[in-house]
Parts: C-alpha cells; sequence; structure tokens
C-alpha cells in the first residue's frame, strides 16, 4: 500500500484513546476545581479548534452555537469540577452533533505520558497489538479475535504471522465485536491477505482541515500467504466501531466477507489524536471522515448492517455454522464430508 505522510499517523478514535491514562500504571488525578476563568478558556479554545477543522461544517456551526448558548445562560457555572465539566461538555456536543467520536476529556497535563508527535497511545505490545486469540474450530475452521488495528509500522510483523497462519484453514471467522477501531493503514494491510497482489481500492480518507481525500489501497506485498478462496465472516455488533467498521464495510461491498451479529456502532469519522486545549484538559475533534469508494458515502451515525442478523453474542455458533454448511457444499472427500456433518450436527444440538 501506498505510504503517505497522513495515511502513517495515528487514528485512533474516542475510545481506544480514554484507555490511556492507566494502561501502563501511571497514577492518574481523579479530578480538580475549576471556575469561571478556566471553563471560558477552554470553551473558547474548542469552539475555535471545532470551528477550524471539524469535519462536517453544519455539524461545526451547531456545536458552537450550542457551546456559546450554554455559556452564556450559564449553564456550565455549576460545574466545579473538571471531570463533570468534561462529561458535560461531551454530552453537549454529541447532542447537536450525533457523533460518538467528538469529547472533551479531564486529562492532566503532567500526568499522561506522550507519544512523538502529542499523541498519547497505549502499550499495545502488552496486548499483542490487538491479536488476542487464535483458535481452530471443529471442521478446520479458523478463529481470530481481533480487537484493535494497532499502528501498522509497529504492528506488521504480529499482523503477519497471524494473518498468514490464516491460510492454514478451510474458512476464517474474524471476531471484530469488541474491535473499537484504531489504524487504517493496518486495515488495509490485514484486508490484503483476502484480495489477492492487485492493489484494492479500499476505503477513502477526506481531510476537511487540509481540503484533501487520499485514497487507501491494499498492498501488492504482504509477508507469509493469503487467504485468496477462503470463505471470511466478521462477528460484529455494537462495540464494533470506527476503523474497525471501515474493515467490515469494505468487504461487505467488495462482496468479500459475510457480516453476522448485530448493527455496528455507527462512528465513520477520524482524527490524528487528542488535541490539548488547557493544563487539564484534552479534545478529540474529529477533522477526517472514511468514504467508501463503491457506495461514495459511509456508516456515520447509521452503522454496518450484517448480511446475517442475529444478537452478537450468538454470532460466533451463527458464523460456525454457515461456514461449515458452505464447505460440506464443497466437499468431495467422503470421510471429511461426515467430519462437516457430525460437526454441523453437534453445533446445531449446542445453539
Amino acid at each position: 500500500m501506498v505510504c503517505r505522510r497522513l495515511e502513517c499517523r495515528l487514528l485512533f478514535q474516542s475510545v481506544l484513546l480514554l484507555a490511556v491514562a492507566c494502561a501502563d500504571g501511571q497514577p492518574t488525578q481523579s479530578d480538580a476545581p475549576i471556575d469561571d476563568g478556566v471553563r471560558a478558556a477552554v470553551i473558547g479554545s474548542l469552539v475555535s479548534k471545532i470551528e477550524a477543522g471539524y469535519v462536517v461544517p453544519v455539524g461545526a456551526q451547531s456545536a458552537v452555537r450550542r457551546l456559546r448558548s450554554a455559556a452564556q445562560a450559564g449553564d456550565y457555572r455549576t460545574l466545579v469540577s473538571a471531570r463533570q465539566f468534561a462529561e458535560r461538555i461531551t454530552s453537549d456536543l454529541r447532542l447537536v452533533t450525533h457523533d460518538k467520536h467528538i469529547a472533551l476529556y479531564f486529562d492532566p497535563e503532567a500526568k499522561q505520558a506522550s507519544a512523538p508527535g502529542g499523541s498519547t497511545v497505549a502499550p499495545h505490545e502488552h496486548y499483542n497489538y490487538g491479536f488476542n486469540k487464535l483458535e481452530r474450530l471443529p471442521g478446520n475452521v479458523g478463529y481470530l479475535e481481533l480487537r484493535s488495528f494497532a499502528n501498522l509500522q509497529e504492528a506488521k510483523e504480529t499482523a503477519s504471522t497471524f494473518m498468514s497462519a490464516l491460510a492454514n484453514f478451510d474458512s476464517i471467522i474474524i471476531d471484530l465485536r469488541q474491535n473499537g477501531g484504531g489504524n487504517t493503514p493496518m486495515i488495509a494491510y490485514v484486508a490484503s491477505y483476502f484480495l489477492g497482489p492487485k492493489p484494492v481500492h479500499l476505503t477513502s480518507m477526506y481531510w476537511r482541515d487540509e481540503n484533501r481525500t487520499i485514497e487507501v489501497l491494499t498492498s501488492e506485498s504482504v509477508a507469509g500467504r493469503r487467504s485468496l478462496d477462503h470463505d471470511v465472516f466478521l462477528l460484529v455488533g455494537p462495540s464494533t466501531f470506527s476503523a474497525a467498521e471501515d474493515f467490515c464495510y469494505a468487504l461487505q461491498q467488495l462482496k468479500r466477507a459475510t457480516l453476522v451479529g448485530e448493527r455496528t456502532g455507527g462512528g465513520a469519522h477520524m482524527g490524528r489524536g487528542l488535541q490539548r486545549l488547557s493544563p487539564l484538559f484534552t479534545a478529540f475533534i474529529p477533522t477526517g471522515e472514511s468514504i467508501n469508494p463503491i457506495t461514495k458515502t459511509n456508516w456515520e451515525n447509521v452503522g454496518v448492517e450484517p448480511d446475517i442478523k442475529v444478537p452478537f453474542e450468538k454470532a460466533l455458533p451463527e458464523a460456525h455454522l454457515a461456514a461449515l454448511r458452505k464447505l460440506l457444499e464443497r466437499e468431495r472427500d467422503p470421510s471429511w464430508q461426515e467430519n462437516l456433518r457430525r460437526s454441523i450436527t453437534e453445533l446445531a444440538n449446542r445453539k
């Protein structure tokens, strides 16, 4: 995949960023008192940044009007707790924008460890860069639980190891039900294992603050083996969000994967990390959005609809059954046919 400057930045959605404070064992400040001056300064800075970069101009106007009118009415005057103030501002912003990414955080400057470029990132290596579990299910169906899309430069070797191993199986299930998103270049790299060496236009990133659209392509070369002829099932639910939705939506539109579970969270906006507003507060302000090259739109505030709709907690056995039935249709070895029938019966009886 062609990796340009903006593509290589961390595109973490807000849920991942919230996990930073305690992830590496650092102490955190639980709260702090604030006064009218602090509140006014934070609102002023937040308004300025939203006007300059928030990805939806109409939404930016609505957010700014909400903050200014509430401040003028004295709605925030009783909020003397920094944490309560951040929660209230976030609630107001999301109420008018319907954007689950945008947020104000109580985030004391001295208590956070910053990565190069000012972004605060969780130590993904302690969580195997999101590759949580690889398992062989009955019928030689591979199951991969993928809980985040980590930075491609840091996690490429790990991703290659796990994705190459999936080629050992006859069908593949990837569990994204607890995947809150992450890095857009990583979703393209993972998708490359299912789409062949010819680069495929997977998604586009439009950045309002630079008025620029970047095409994200799959990789011409990957380490290890691809799984080009395997059926792919993606498990999804309400906690599947942001870049994880981008991955699902793209493969669904390309007819390369079957989605099983419940509608996803509905977050197609993205940003480049937290923006410091004051010594006590940071904000996540989405300045970009994903645009699918096939539909010319995205899933913001509506989510991605699964192909097979079941309660998300039942998605795995449902996908496993679907995988086994497809494998049985193609199988020509009588002994393995019997093995698949037995697996189908046992799984169906447990449902």
